[in-house]
């Protein structure tokens, strides 16, 4: 049996003893890994299954292209699905952040990328696979650690 295994996910095996909970936050709006949850203000949104799996693989691609055959065949593992799907869950995600909608960019015929300012809270950075801090255009795409940020506040509760 094949599982989705994203770096992002947070891992349910691992100890709980933390306080704080394993989350990224773009904008106004914050991942919660543990409980595969998006928040916009800190109230939750309403987020399909595949469109969160969506979400999460955007993320993980820190700013980078991906084509619609590898996202259809992270976001639908082992399924064969028209990519009539993949644009219902674009669109459906979308639809959950509102306003702040043109994170997500299509380049047509091409595929997807997230185009927002990424950041992680320690806890969601030890638990992620090792990544550098990229640029492009001038603009930081993803950080380790961002609570030095006025943006990315974290609370460590």
């Amino acid at each position: 049996m094949k599982t989705n295994s994203y770096p992002l996910q947070h891992d349910a095996n691992r100890s709980s003893s933390t306080s704080a909970e394993a989350a990224l936050e773009f904008g106004r709006f914050r991942v919660l890994l543990r409980h595969r949850q998006l928040l916009a203000d800190d109230v939750p949104v309403e987020l399909g299954t595949r469109a969160f799996d969506l979400l999460l693989v955007l993320l993980e691609a820190d700013g980078s292209l991906l084509s619609k055959e590898e996202l259809l065949s992270r976001v639908w593992p082992g399924i064969v699905v028209s990519e009539e799907n993949l644009k219902v869950q674009v669109s459906a995600l979308r639809k959950a952040l509102g306003a702040d909608r043109d994170v997500i960019r299509t380049e047509f015929g091409r595929g997807y990328r997230f185009t927002g300012l990424l950041c992680t809270n320690n806890v969601t950075a030890a638990s992620l696979s090792p990544m550098r801090p990229k640029q492009r255009r001038g603009r930081i795409l993803f950080l380790q650690n961002c609570r030095q940020m006025p943006r990315c506040n974290f609370s460590s509760s």
